[in-house]
């Protein structure tokens, strides 16, 4: 008795089956069917775009961009430089003094020659470190080892005693052309910083490099209508040689650490003017020297009626050591 009362209760409890319907289904409907859920789900995930990778770019804040430090910086070069004025319409670069003078170089022809690898030997600009002090904007110049990077200079110079509403109402000086030959800077560069001159705003730099010139030449005839020097008077400067006195390398005009220049606007009771500085030495050390030398001076003078023309010699000329204590330049406009 007491396991068949057992039994009716388990029996009880037990869920009843239920039986489904049957359906039947042929299997190339089932396969149109997926093949259809599966092209809508590829459509749905191709329209949602994916989440961006973890080291994705992502944006700084202004705390964390300062503490950035710089790189390798950036390295150009000035393959085939070249500045040709028109004959029609010629360059002119004008300083006009307080007075109402002015002086004028004008025609200016620029050009540069390269290295048989214009990119073995760049210029370098980065931003760089300074201990105690701001940044630095460091433009290394090239190395140009060889002298292969080469500049040439052509422009004509005149000055005016007077000028009214940009023309010459004075006297004018026509000075003839200047023309610098093979002028090949190595190594050196610029360093400009901001200045840390008290109460004092403006751009701190430093400046430098090693210097030579294959010829200067003044030709007080200068140019006809097509451009064409007039070389028969002439003062010509051969070689011409600057360099540090010590190493025979780059020499630092000014030193943004140790005798820093200094360029910027300043106003005071005559007006405003343009300033530029190089001030006297910030640390014991001795302001570096440089030393010049020119090979030859010779001064040409054409000869009258044919005759041929006189040839004034001066030879070499010479400099062991000259030093940049101190310097102060104020350019003032007439306007």
């Amino acid at each position: 008795m007491l396991n068949g009362a057992v039994r009716s209760m388990l029996s009880a409890a037990a869920p009843r089956r239920r039986e489904l319907p049957r359906l039947d289904v042929p299997l190339r409907v089932f396969a149109a069917v997926a093949a259809l859920v599966l092209s809508i789900h590829g459509v749905a995930a191709a329209a949602t775009p994916p989440e961006p990778a973890s080291h994705a770019m992502q944006p700084l804040q202004d705390d964390e961009l300062a503490t950035v430090r710089g790189a390798d910086g950036i390295a150009f070069n000035l393959n085939n430089f070249s500045l040709t004025s028109s004959l029609t319409n010629p360059l002119t670069l004008t300083y006009l003094s307080p007075g109402g003078s002015s002086l004028a170089l004008s025609g200016l022809d620029l050009s540069r020659s390269d290295d048989a690898d214009p990119f073995a030997d760049p210029y370098l600009l980065q931003l760089r470190p300074r201990t105690n002090a701001p940044d630095q904007i460091a433009l290394d110049f090239p190395l140009n080892a060889a002298g292969n990077q080469k500049w040439q200079l052509t422009a004509d110079f005149a000055h005016c005693s007077a000028v009214s509403a940009g023309t010459c109402t004075g006297t004018n000086f026509v000075g003839g052309t200047l023309q610098v030959q093979d002028l090949t800077m190595k190594g050196g560069g610029l360093y400009v910083s901001p200045s840390t001159i008290a109460d004092t705003q403006g751009i701190a730099f430093g400046l430098g490099t090693q210097l030579d010139i294959g010829a200067l030449s003044v030709f007080p005839r200068g140019r006809d209508v097509n451009g064409i020097i007039d070389t028969g008077d002439k003062l010509v400067l051969q070689g011409i040689h600057l360099a540090d006195a010590s190493t025979g390398g780059a020499w630092m005009l000014a030193d943004l650490d140790r005798h820093p220049g200094l360029i910027n606007a300043a106003t005071d009771a005559s007006g405003s003017y343009l300033h530029l500085q190089v001030g006297w030495p910030t640390t014991s050390d001795p302001v570096t020297a440089a030393s010049l030398r020119i090979d030859n001076i010779t001064f040409t003078t054409a000869g009258l009626n044919g005759a041929p023309a006189t040839v004034t010699n001066l030879g070499s000329a010479s400099i062991a050591s000259m030093q940049i204590n101190y310097l102060d330049i104020k350019f003032r406009t007439g306007q």
